[in-house]
């Protein structure tokens, strides 16, 4: 069974440069399913404040973090079905995290949570992660609908908690992981430390994540707790009728897709050659075809910083055809939404919370996140071992002049159509004529090489060059050229009519989420500090036995809630509360 799973796998992965069509729907079908988990830290939020949340993506059939899925999605929708929010994370080990700050544009109401995977589309919406998330927008007039009608004066108006569908109670212990609070009473900006300690040998290589936040006087619901949905998964679709447009798993990394049409009739092409550049210092270059369908898809396997690319036609045959790339988002127009209303008691603790929010927002500099720079891997068509910087040659005004009086095994060529193309000579016998070098400049895929043979030489930094032959995609290119500008601005000043420049729907940067300390270097006494969530920690590491975390506490007492919620190697799920009170 397991070898079969691989040999799947690898056929996917073989062919994954185009979305399948019904030749192949028996191969899909046989990979598992999958599942998607989001633990976040809180259900009632006011705008002003983050919802911060990390994705857990589950194997269906080893009940283990996945390995099918590199990309995992997370969005926020309002009762409208309007998406307020989609993040794209990359997983490591099935898991990924990120964070969103609620605006004041957001009005009052419930919204929905979703959590799923490209593969998981195949199979309904209705095997998404779904939580309900209850706003409330203290800044604006909260609608009549959502307050509480007037009761006569005897009647209790005391604070009290809401429930809704997402409230379903964790276990205080759990027998893999266990957590024990140094005390359970603290006061204002007191150290607390935790220690979070593994019981069992399956809960080593496991994910987990720890919230402790402030228990609001409102609350409508509490997040679905690991347990709770394990014991839902079982809900799951498990038949689909057969379709040509299914949904690529995003097996080696990020999928980009689209179709090529002709203009005029919007019929597919095929057996089109289509470049996706991403410009920059850590320049990213891909090349698909279209099949008989017209369509193409692009798999980025490797993490980037850029956010433009740069998408055409390898051939010249772009007053006939257009490229149109796929939307990720579906129409949520059809989801449910639970109503709530709010106590007319629970005025001055809003108040309250909203201006406390401020207070921290004004500060907000001083707390801020950081953000986890992006590892670079350098793609094999960029290793140029020949280099030229033209700082250590006699400076020419053209390229052309530079090319011939500096560069050696590098040349100009005039092709019979009257053009000039770069030529690299290769490192061993002629050139080939059906074959032309693979020219960037600051890493954009420069199609038509007559757009820069009379560039200002004077604005070029260095001159790169491979002499080896190179298959990028189903393209082989003869050699491959880099220029580098001295300001590294070519992408932002170029134009040709037939690139087409896209937002890239981007994964989310990784952070190291702020922790407030009071200590040494560390103590801001006279910076005012009402947190709320006092600790969000996506990341918890149990490889050793066991890991202390310390944390301080706020300006803001009350009740709050420490949980932790994640999945061992093994797929069991670890959900574990404790409480702890900030006092005078």
């Amino acid at each position: 069974m397991k070898s079969s799973y691989i040999l799947m796998v690898f056929l996917l992965c073989m062919t994954q440069n185009v979305l399948f069509g019904q030749s192949n729907t028996q191969i899909l079908r046989s990979i598992p399913q999958e599942s998607a988990y989001v633990h976040f830290n809180e259900s009632t939020l006011f705008t002003g404040e983050k919802l911060l949340y990390k994705f857990y993506g589950l194997d269906n059939s080893t009940k283990k973090p996945t390995k099918i899925s590199k990309i995992g999605y997370v969005s926020l929708i309002d009762n409208n079905g309007a998406v307020v929010f989609s993040h794209k994370l990359w997983l490591d080990s099935g898991s990924g995290e990120g964070d969103f700050f609620l605006p004041v544009a957001l009005s009052t109401g419930t919204y929905k949570l979703l959590g799923y995977t490209e593969w998981m589309r195949n199979f309904g919406r209705e095997t998404f992660f779904q939580a309900d998330v209850y706003i409330i927008n203290p800044y604006k007039t909260i609608p009549e609908a959502y307050l509480e009608e007037p009761t006569d004066s005897i009647q209790d108006n005391s604070p009290r908690e809401h429930k809704s569908a997402n409230t379903i109670s964790r276990s205080n212990s759990s027998p893999f992981v266990n957590v024990i609070v140094d005390k359970t009473a603290v006061g204002k900006r007191e150290r607390v430390a935790i220690t979070i300690e593994r019981t069992s040998n399956s809960a080593t290589g496991g994910s987990y994540s720890l919230s402790i936040r402030k228990k609001g006087s409102v609350s409508f619901g509490t997040p679905m707790s690991s347990e709770a949905f394990l014991m839902d998964r079982n809900k799951s679709v498990t038949n689909r009728s057969a379709t040509t447009n299914l949904y690529v798993p995003e097996i080696r990394g990020e999928v980009i897709s689209g179709i090529v049409l002709e203009k005029g009739t919007d019929m597919p092409v095929e057996n089109q050659r289509i470049s996706l550049s991403l410009p920059g210092e850590a320049f990213l270059f891909k090349v698909a075809t279209s099949d008989d369908k017209g369509r193409f898809s692009f798999i980025l396997d490797r993490k980037y910083s850029n956010t433009v690319a740069a998408v055409q036609l390898m051939s010249d045959a772009v007053d006939k055809y257009e490229v149109k790339l796929d939307a990720k988002e579906g129409n949520h127009s059809d989801l449910a939404f639970p109503g709530f209303t709010i106590p007319r008691a629970m005025e001055n603790p809003i108040l309250q919370r909203s201006v406390h929010n401020q207070i921290e927002n004004a500060y907000g500099e001083v707390r801020m996140d950081s953000v986890i720079p992006v590892e670079q891997i350098t793609p094999f068509y960029r290793d140029l071992p020949i280099v030229y910087d033209l700082d250590a040659y006699t400076r020419f005004n053209t390229l052309e002049e530079t090319i011939v009086e500096v560069t050696d095994h590098l040349s100009i060529k005039t092709l019979n159509n009257g053009s000039r193309v770069f030529e690299v000579r290769p490192n061993v016998g002629l050139p080939n004529d059906k074959l032309f070098a693979a020219v960037f400049v600051d890493g954009l895929f420069v199609k038509d090489h007559e757009d820069i043979i009379g560039y200002n030489a004077k604005r070029v930094k260095s001159i790169n060059f491979s002499r080896e032959n190179v298959l990028i995609g189903s393209q082989m290119f003869q050699g491959v050229l880099s220029l580098k500008t001295i300001k590294g601005d070519f992408f932002n000043e170029f134009y040709s009519p037939d690139l087409m420049n896209i937002e890239l729907f981007r994964p989310e940067e990784r952070k190291h989420y702020f922790k407030q300390m009071y200590v040494g270097n560390h103590d801001r006494s006279r910076v005012p500090d009402y947190r709320y969530q006092l600790l969000w920690l996506p990341k918890v590491d149990l490889l050793g036995r066991e890991q202390e975390v310390v944390f301080y506490t706020s300006d803001v007492t009350g009740t709050y809630e420490l949980v932790l919620e994640g999945f061992t190697e093994n797929g069991n799920p670890v959900s574990i509360k404790r409480n702890l009170e900030v006092v005078e």
